[in-house]
C-alpha cells in the first residue's frame, strides 16, 4: 500500500514539475523552446535583399526569358529536385502543366519545407506530417485551402510565382500551427475549435499564440488593435493570424521585425515565431516598409499579395 501511494506521490509531483516549466515557457520540445523568453527582434542576420522569386529559385532562372507569369527555367531537373527530399510522391498536379511550371511549384514548395526541418524541431519533420498537396490548374472556390496535414492550390486566380511562394508560405503556417507544434496533454481546450469540435490539447503550444490576441476562437480581446495583427485578414480568427504571421516572419522579415518594434503584442507574435527557426527566415525584403509607408501601424491587407 505504501508502495502505491509513494508511486502516486512522484507522479503528481512530476505532472506538477511539467506544468510549471510550461507555464514559465521553460519546456523543451525537441530542440525548439516556444515560446521564449529571448527577444529576436535584436537578433541581426545579414540577408542580401533580392527578388523573393529570384531567392526561392536560387537565381537558376535568367529574367530575361519570360513566359507569361512562369519564367522558363532550361536547367530544372525535376529528378534530381525530388530525390532530395521524400515530398514529390505526395504532390499532385491536376490539369496540364509544363516541367517549367512543375519544376518551379516543386522548387517553392521544397524550399520552405527545407528551411522548417533544417531549423525548427529535430524530432519532427514537415515532410513527414505533410500528406497530400493538391495543385489544381483551374479555378476553384478559393486560391487554396489547408488543414493539419493537407493544402489544395487552385491556380487560375493565382497571378504570379511570387503569389504563389506567399500561399505556400501562408498554408505552410497553417499546417506548422495545426499539425507541426507538438502537446502532451489528452484533456481538450474549449475555446478553440475545429469545424466546432474540441481538438487542441490544452498544453498546445499554438493557443499561447492564439491567447496574444484573443479570448476564444471568436472574439478578440477587447484591448486588441490592429497594429497588433500581421495583417487585415489576420484578423479574421486565430488560425489565419498565424498563418499570415508566419508568411510574413518566413518572407518579408524586415516589415515584421520593423513593426514589431513598436507593438508589443506583434513583438512576442514575432518571438514566438523565431522561436521556432532560432532567428532563421528565409527572406528579408526591407523594402516592404517602403510598400506600406513609412507608419508602423500600417498592415496589408493580406501578406499572400506583398510583391517586389
Amino acid at each position: 500500500m505504501n508502495n502505491k501511494i509513494i508511486i502516486l506521490m512522484k507522479f503528481i509531483i512530476i505532472t506538477a514539475l511539467f506544468y510549471a516549466l510550461l507555464a514559465f515557457n521553460i519546456f523543451h520540445l525537441g530542440d525548439i523552446v516556444v515560446p521564449s523568453s529571448k527577444n529576436y527582434l535584436q537578433v541581426n542576420i545579414p540577408q542580401q535583399d533580392q527578388d523573393l522569386e529570384q531567392n526561392y529559385l536560387n537565381m537558376d532562372i535568367p529574367p530575361q526569358v519570360n513566359a507569361g507569369i512562369h519564367w522558363a527555367a532550361p536547367t530544372a531537373n525535376i529528378d534530381n529536385l525530388c530525390a532530395s527530399m521524400n515530398i514529390c510522391d505526395k504532390i499532385t498536379f491536376n490539369g496540364i502543366y509544363t516541367n517549367t511550371s512543375r519544376y518551379t511549384y516543386l522548387k517553392i514548395i521544397t524550399k520552405i519545407i527545407q528551411f522548417i526541418d533544417t531549423n525548427g524541431n529535430k524530432n519532427k519533420k514537415m515532410e513527414k506530417v505533410l500528406q497530400n498537396i493538391q495543385i489544381n490548374n483551374d479555378n476553384g472556390n478559393r486560391r487554396w485551402y489547408a488543414t493539419h496535414n493537407n493544402i489544395i492550390f487552385n491556380l487560375w486566380s493565382v497571378q504570379s510565382n511570387t503569389e504563389f511562394i506567399n500561399l505556400t508560405s501562408h498554408e505552410m503556417g497553417h499546417i506548422t500551427d495545426l499539425g507541426y507544434l507538438e502537446w502532451k496533454d489528452f484533456q481538450k481546450d474549449p475555446t478553440y475549435t475545429e469545424f466546432w469540435k474540441a481538438v487542441f490539447a490544452i498544453d498546445d503550444l499554438s493557443l499561447k499564440f492564439y491567447r496574444l490576441s484573443r479570448d476564444n476562437e471568436t472574439i478578440r480581446k477587447a484591448v486588441a488593435k490592429k497594429k497588433d495583427f500581421c495583417s487585415g485578414y489576420g484578423m479574421s480568427d486565430p488560425f489565419e493570424d498565424f498563418a499570415e504571421c508566419f508568411n510574413l516572419y518566413i518572407n518579408h522579415n524586415a516589415f515584421f521585425k520593423w513593426a514589431a518594434k513598436t507593438d508589443t503584442v506583434l513583438k512576442n507574435k514575432y518571438n514566438f515565431i523565431a522561436a521556432m527557426f532560432k532567428g532563421q527566415y528565409i527572406s528579408s525584403n526591407s523594402w516592404d516598409t517602403k510598400l506600406l509607408k513609412p507608419d508602423t501601424t500600417r498592415r496589408a491587407r493580406d501578406t499572400t499579395k506583398l510583391s517586389n
